[in-house]
C-alpha cells in the first residue's frame, strides 16, 4: 500500500474576519445572480462598506472569486483532508472524507441555503487561465486522496465492482449537490443530512461483510483457513 501523501499546503489561519467576511457575502451574491450580473457596488453595499473600502481588501471582482475559491479550498482541507490524512484505515479514511465534507457543507449554510462559498467553486469560467489552473489543480489533488483511498479498499475486497475513478467523482457529486437542496432549519439538523449521505454513500461503494473476498476477511480464532 502506496503512502498517502499531502498535496495540499495553505492555511485559513490569519485570515482577517472583516476579509472572510467579504467572502461568504460575495459568494451568496454570486450564488444568487451569477458572478457577470454582481457587481463590487452589490457586494461592498451588502457588507456595508464603501467600495473604496472593499478595493482596500480586493483588487478586483476577479481576484475576489480567486481568493473565495482558495478560501473555500483551505477550509476544506483543514476540516477534511488534513483529519482522513490521519486516518491510516482506508474505509474508517473514506467514512472520515464523506462524513466531514457533508458536515462542513450543511454546517456553515446561511438562511438562503448550504454554504454559498461551495456553489460558487462552479464559477470557474470567472478566472483567468492562470488562476483555474490553480484552483482545479487543487480540486484534483482532492480527488486523487479518494480516488487513491478507494484503491486501497479495492486491493481489500471491500469495494463493490465499480470503477474507481467513477465512484470517485460520484462520491464527490453526491456530497456536492448537498449545497443545491439542503435547507437550514429543516427536518434533519447538518449532523443528521451528514449521517445519512454517509450511510448511502458507503452502502452504494463498499461490498456487504458477508460478500467480501474470503481471503480478506478477518478470520475467527480457531477457525479453518479452507472455505
Amino acid at each position: 500500500m502506496r503512502p498517502l501523501n499531502n498535496p495540499f499546503s495553505r492555511s485559513v489561519a490569519g485570515e482577517p474576519d472583516r476579509l472572510i467576511e467579504i467572502y461568504r457575502v460575495a459568494a451568496q451574491i454570486i450564488c444568487e445572480k451569477g458572478y457577470d450580473a454582481t457587481s463590487m457596488n452589490e457586494i461592498a453595499e451588502a457588507v456595508g462598506i464603501t467600495k473604496a473600502g472593499l478595493y482596500h481588501h480586493i483588487s478586483g471582482k476577479r481576484t475576489l472569486l480567486f481568493q473565495i475559491m482558495n478560501f473555500g479550498l483551505d477550509v476544506l482541507e483543514q476540516e477534511v483532508i488534513t483529519p482522513a490524512l490521519g486516518v491510516s484505515d482506508a474505509e474508517l479514511r473514506l467514512r472520515t472524507i464523506i462524513a466531514r465534507h457533508a458536515h462542513l457543507i450543511t454546517s456553515r449554510s446561511t438562511p438562503q441555503g448550504a454554504n454559498p462559498v461551495t456553489i460558487v467553486m462552479d464559477e470557474v469560467a470567472g478566472l483567468t487561465p492562470g488562476q483555474r489552473s490553480k484552483i482545479n489543480q487543487r480540486k484534483r489533488a482532492y480527488v486523487e486522496l479518494i480516488r487513491e483511498t478507494l484503491r486501497h479498499l479495492q486491493a481489500s475486497g471491500k469495494l463493490r465492482d465499480l470503477d474507481v475513478g467513477a465512484a470517485a467523482f460520484s462520491l464527490i457529486g453526491m456530497i456536492l449537490w448537498l449545497s443545491r437542496w439542503y435547507v437550514p432549519n429543516g427536518r434533519l439538523s447538518p449532523e443528521e443530512v451528514a449521517d445519512e449521505v454517509t450511510k448511502i454513500a458507503l452502502g452504494g461503494v463498499l461490498r456487504p461483510p458477508s460478500r467480501r473476498s474470503p481471503l480478506m476477511r478477518t478470520r475467527q480464532p480457531g477457525a479453518s483457513s479452507r472455505q
